[in-house]
């Protein structure tokens, strides 16, 4: 299936949020993810099914202004 991960169209077998991110290689410290308009928590992104055509924003956080 195809999702869009950040405005990029990526191809993925993964079936949840949390198979989609580990597939990818994304290091998990200090990210949110956001499915949709909605943020999912970490310990949520495993009963996250996804869907061909989700769009996924991720998140990270950084210091400095």
């Amino acid at each position: 299936m195809e999702v869009i991960i950040n405005g990029r169209p990526t191809s993925t077998s993964a079936r949840n949020l949390a198979e989609l991110i580990a597939s990818q290689g994304i290091n998990t410290l200090g990210i949110a993810v956001a499915l949709g308009a909605r943020v999912i928590p970490r310990d949520q992104w495993e009963n996250t099914p996804l869907q061909p055509g989700d769009i996924i924003t991720l998140i990270r956080a950084t210091q400095g202004g």
